[in-house]
């Protein structure tokens, strides 16, 4: 995999390179620690070597539960609140940010998606039931 590089060297107008320059230490040992999945919150790090390895099965009912739903629906509601919303919308919005238009999934088969459970505005909520 390549390596993420940054080039901050506009921000020098705003930020000594010295202070940039004297986080290195830090950033190499945040760096490590991560990476050896060591410190607090370790056992929440699955995500540092995705997508080399990921549980292939899960992934495949996934895939699967997806496409049953994509056939089966023609609107798809997303209910949460906090993460259970916010992991749901961002991934959502990630993976549809060239077809996020209600005709363009029309048009492509896909289900329209709604979010509620994060507002608890009544006239919110029957908006999407009547949708």
């Amino acid at each position: 995999m390549e390596k993420i590089t940054l080039d901050y060297s506009q921000s020098f107008n705003f930020v000594d390179k010295r202070n940039i320059d004297n986080l290195q230490d830090e950033v190499s040992r945040c760096h490590e620690l991560l990476h050896n999945k060591k410190g607090e919150g370790s056992n929440y790090l699955g995500w540092i070597d995705l997508p080399e390895n990921y549980d292939i099965t899960e992934f495949k009912k996934i895939k699967e539960v997806a496409e049953t739903i994509r056939k089966q629906s023609t609107v798809f509601i997303v209910v949460g609140i906090g993460g259970s919303y916010l992991g749901a919308r961002a991934a959502i919005e990630m993976l549809n940010m060239d077809s996020c238009t209600c005709a363009h999934r029309r048009k492509s088969g896909t289900p329209e998606i709604y979010f509620a459970g994060f507002n608890i505005s009544s006239t919110y909520l029957k908006n999407c039931i009547i949708i």
